[in-house]
């Protein structure tokens, strides 16, 4: 038997909260809407699509994301960019959403639609500390998930810590770890259920000036990546990078960035023996201060990837990059939409088996602020995900496309206390042939609420 449920509490949480932000959407319902790349609205349950409200609209929130953290789960519960109040803060996070199609499956017969509701209960804390010209920020939380229906309950961990140093007016730089944890619904295969995603990167960098305009960069990179779907994009890798790099940047706070990366990486827990690989990769990211309204960033790379036998045969190498536009219209009016490209290697079929992945998304998403205490948002995002190569196996011209449409009301009830509404649809096709079927959709509402001391 399924064990005893919140659900009923939340739900009598949410009708008491609901009438005064239906109230205030239906006042305000002639104003545009809006939203911000980097977030999503109707993430798991508990989690806010929204900016923070305390958030100029000026501030840079653009963090580079994987395809797999684009579609499902953008905008990150913690942070470590330091500008917040000093000190420690705690949060609390409580939401309910319903789901009509749970475990992303097509609606046939032989794979029917699941709705289920599911509750996220989370708490978190964030210190920030100066000392003398050194800045430290730890943000963690915690999140639970459990399911009416599905015996899939799971919990979540996420962290980012950031050691922000400075010696002299030469050196500067940062070293960071950073901790992202989700349901992954962009998965290659069909009917895996709920997929759990883990990401972590640990880096440093450092930066010495010659001068008020240039610098020279160089660090270290560790990136680690599990899945419980092995196929899932770059899934079940660990690689270790060392990068090495020029900046230039002008009197107005813009920046060109030239780097040079050389990584060394595994595949863990591959049916084919020897995932080893090398990559070697060059970019140039450009930071572009338009105005103090509208900023500009874009990178372009080229990223080689060469595996050890026997997955030789799917080595790769093409243009890598992005870029995003962030325009702030109006003072309460914000504007973001940008377009990247990655690439990643195809983790299915056997020894024989060649191929690679290449993803292109798009996104748009307004901002508009009716005051200081309410938001609504909006992001609308598309991806083509190809199966490139791939000369065996269901996969071959296998081609995917993800469009996902969210809308989101933000309401800063009290100082510390925040609620928010989302609505979310998913839709994937795929040109896969019958009998195989990947094609789902899914609507998803929530309700959450947020206590920060």
């Amino acid at each position: 038997m399924k064990k005893p449920s919140i659900r009923p509490v939340l739900t009598v949480t949410a009708a008491c909260l609901l009438p005064a932000a239906l109230h205030a959407q239906t006042t305000l319902q002639s104003m545009p809407p809006g939203g911000l790349p980097g977030e999503s609205a109707a993430q798991p349950a508990g989690q806010s699509m929204a900016t923070p409200m305390s958030t100029p609209m000026g501030t840079e929130m653009t963090v580079p994301v994987s395809p797999a953290q684009s579609i499902s789960q953008p905008f990150s519960p913690v942070s470590s960019a330091p500008g917040q109040r000093e000190g420690l803060q705690l949060r609390a996070r409580v939401g309910v959403e319903r789901d009509d199609n749970v475990t992303r499956t097509p609606g046939t017969a032989a794979a029917p639609r699941i709705s289920d509701t599911i509750t996220g209960l989370g708490v978190g804390a964030r210190y920030q500390k100066r000392v003398s010209q050194q800045t430290f920020v730890v943000d963690a939380q915690v999140d639970r998930y459990s399911y009416d229906k599905l015996n899939t309950d799971y919990n979540t961990l996420n962290y980012s810590a950031a050691w922000n140093f400075r010696f002299g007016n030469r050196i500067d730089g940062i070293a960071s770890a950073d901790r992202r944890q989700f349901r992954d619904v962009t998965t290659n295969a069909a009917g895996v259920g709920i997929n759990r995603r883990t990401e972590r990167i640990e880096q440093v960098e450092g930066r010495y000036a010659f001068g008020a305009a240039w610098r020279a960069l160089a660090g270290l990179q560790h990136q680690t990546i599990s899945s419980t779907d092995p196929t899932a994009w770059d899934a079940n890798q660990r690689m270790t990078s060392t990068r090495l790099g020029a900046q230039y940047e002008s009197a107005r706070g813009s920046t060109i960035t030239t780097r040079w990366r050389h990584g060394d990486g595994e595949y863990r827990g591959l049916a084919v023996a020897g995932g080893d690989f090398k990559d070697d990769e060059i970019d140039t990211t450009v930071r572009w201060v338009v105005s103090p309204k509208t900023s500009v960033e874009g990178r372009i790379g080229y990223l080689q990837r060469d595996h050890d036998a026997p997955l030789a045969g799917r080595d790769f190498s093409g243009a890598v990059g992005g870029v995003n536009v962030s325009w702030d219209v109006t003072a309460k009016t914000r504007l973001q939409a940008g377009y990247a490209r990655d690439l990643g290697t195809y983790l299915g079929g056997g020894p024989a088996t060649t191929g690679h992945l290449a993803s292109d998304r798009w996104y748009v998403g307004p901002t508009f602020r009716f005051t200081e205490q309410t938001s609504l948002n909006a992001r609308y995002e598309h991806e083509t995900r190809r199966f490139e190569d791939v000369n065996v196996g269901t996969d071959v011209g296998r081609r995917d496309k993800y469009n996902v449409l969210a809308v989101g009301l933000d309401w800063q009830v009290r100082r510390s206390i925040a609620v928010s509404a989302q609505l979310r649809n998913e839709r994937r096709s795929s040109n896969v042939a019958a009998p195989l079927n990947y094609n789902y959709r899914a609507n998803v509402i929530g309700l959450s609420a947020r206590l920060t001391i």
